[in-house]
């Protein structure tokens, strides 16, 4: 159950597959008959020391256990999504948990009592995490770098201070990186590498039948001292999980979004994984450039369930990209046809991809109601796309702008500034083309971001060569910003240069959503005209010196 990306915060795998690196064992020794004690205490029962298991052939024989006086009677399964970021007002939409959604799909389908915990949308939610595990038999954790880690801990201190030993479990794209430096933290008894459904499923039978755990595929833990990863467990059809239960979550309409795509948007999404091998993204290391996606029967079925359930007529697929195969794609929207449906909707792509379209595969994509595409070009310069493995060209990025407009479907960009090593020639490039695809389309829109280190590539370990303090705890990485841009490299006067670049195209090439601001009130507008009179110039002279009307106008709407 991961989120990302990289990506998305809310995306469906618990971690990812992964190897053994140095620090960690291979195999349960010692540990596995200290883990399996441990759930003795979790359980509550007494486990004669010769039914603990023996070692054979490096891996510990798991001695399965009957009789009803070995069970577990609790029945409950709490599952929390910690808070994305450390202000509550950062992002304008609510999204669903997807990680957490997606791990419990198997439970309620094996019976159990299953709570989610959304803690971006419930004020009190330590409280409740708290009381729910008063009688529950798990408590599972998803949580990316940042952020959801300091909120994850809060938790787990708080169940802990609260007297409760349930076991607590890990997952998502942070734990299933660093495996074994997350499972060394107090608060951690196992983590959940790779994806999540089966192996938390599994967990949690064993757990309930008071059965030895130490040998699931896929799961990382560390006890007095020594740590064990066993083998990854192997990436399965995800055709073959119970649908997502949507019908599960509380109040399902506070997920609901009035936006571009529909006034009732809802997200989900329709694969796993990702064939790029970007550098600067946790993806690669989720599912090793595997991809594994619905068919489109499947998304249909899935699709018709969500607009009779909470009347969606609006959908944000959240997969890293939808448009791996075009065939599929096509399928998806020429059924949405004729069946007759009324969605509008968007997804990422890669800029390569577009360009290889028929004509007439856009043509069915728009009459299903495709509003935007949404694609990750993060540089505009030849040199760090290249570092970064993304496997595009500046010219692919323009051509998407160029065939999506063609089409008559609107494309948004992401890019970035501030990779490691980056130089000012190759910010400007980066500018460039962002410039370049805000006049084939139209308008600017696009975001730009600055550079998240990401653990487990090149560029992350480049950026500690920079200067980069590498946390050495879970404690550390919960501080870790991923949205700040507070990296050794970037000084104020870098992010305020940047920011004053963004002004300058936003208000230089006007989109619909700063339009219909300026009609909103006479100020409003005045506003909008004298920023774009003065952007526009400086666009079109390509002047960027003596940013003094930035300043002033930046300060006239904060006041």
């Amino acid at each position: 159950m991961t989120s990302g990306s990289g990506c998305r915060c809310s995306r469906t795998c618990w971690g990812m597959p992964k190897t053994t690196p140095a620090g960690g064992t291979s195999a349960p020794s010692r540990a596995a008959r200290r883990a399996w004690s441990t759930f003795s205490s979790w359980s509550g029962i007494e486990v004669p020391a010769d039914d603990r298991g023996i070692l054979r052939k490096g891996r510990p024989a798991v001695k399965a256990r009957s009789g009803t006086g070995n069970l577990n009677k609790k029945n409950r399964v709490v599952l929390l999504y910690p808070r994305n970021h450390f202000k509550k007002s950062y992002h304008p939409w609510t999204w669903v948990p997807l990680p957490t959604l997606a791990v419990s799909a198997p439970l309620f389908a094996e019976g159990y009592d299953v709570v989610m915990i959304d803690a971006n949308v419930e004020p009190d939610w330590e409280r409740r995490v708290v009381d729910e595990c008063r009688d529950a038999l798990v408590l599972g954790i998803s949580c990316m770098t940042g952020p959801q880690i300091h909120f994850a801990l809060e938790a787990a201190a708080a169940v802990r201070g609260a007297g409760l030993d349930l076991p607590i479990i890990w997952g998502g794209y942070h734990p299933s990186i660093l495996p074994e430096q997350t499972s060394r933290n107090q608060y951690v008894d196992a983590v959940v590498r790779g994806q999540g459904e089966l192996t938390l499923l599994e967990l949690v039978n064993r757990l309930s039948q008071g059965e030895d755990f130490t040998d699931i595929e896929g799961i990382t833990f560390t006890r007095d001292g020594e740590t064990v990863s066993n083998p990854d467990r192997r990436v399965a059809d995800i055709n073959t999980f119970p649908r997502l239960p949507y019908d599960r979550i509380e109040r399902p309409e506070r997920y609901l979004n009035n936006m571009h795509v529909g006034s009732r948007v809802i997200n989900y999404v329709s694969s796993q994984g990702c064939p790029a091998r970007c550098q600067f993204c946790a993806e690669p290391l989720v599912y090793r450039r595997r991809w594994k996606a619905y068919t489109p029967d499947r998304v249909l079925s899935d699709l018709e369930f969500l607009e009779s359930l909470l009347g969606v007529n609006g959908i944000m697929y959240f997969d890293s990209t939808y448009f791996v195969n075009e065939r599929r794609a096509r399928e998806i929207s020429q059924k949405m046809v004729e069946r007759g449906m009324k969605f509008g909707w968007a997804a990422n792509a890669r800029a390569p991809q577009l360009g290889k379209f028929a004509d007439d595969t856009f043509d069915v994509l728009k009459a299903s109601g495709l509003w935007a595409f949404l694609v990750g070009a993060e540089s505009g310069s030849e040199s760090q796309l290249g570092t970064m493995q993304k496997d595009i060209t500046p010219e692919d990025i323009v051509e998407a702008a160029r065939v999506a407009t063609r089409h008559g479907i609107k494309i948004s960009y992401s890019f970035i500034v501030g990779f490691p090593g980056e130089t000012d020639s190759e910010i400007e490039e980066t500018w460039d083309v962002m410039e370049r695809v805000s006049q084939v389309v139209g308008e600017y829109n696009s975001q730009l971001h600055f550079y998240a280190p990401t653990p487990g590539n090149a560029l992350f370990d480049r950026a500690v060569e920079l200067g980069l303090n590498s946390p050495g705890s879970l404690e550390e990485w919960a501080q870790f910003s991923t949205v700040s841009g507070d990296l050794p490299w970037m000084d104020d006067r870098f992010r305020n240069r940047q920011k004053q670049r963004e002004f300058y195209l936003v208000y230089g090439y006007p989109s619909e959503w700063v339009r219909r601001r300026a009609a909103r009130s006479t100020a409003r507008k005045l506003y909008v005209n004298v920023a774009s009179a003065l952007s526009s110039a400086r666009c079109r002279y390509h002047y960027w010196g003596l940013p003094l009307d930035w300043w002033l106008l930046r300060g006239m709407r904060s006041a």
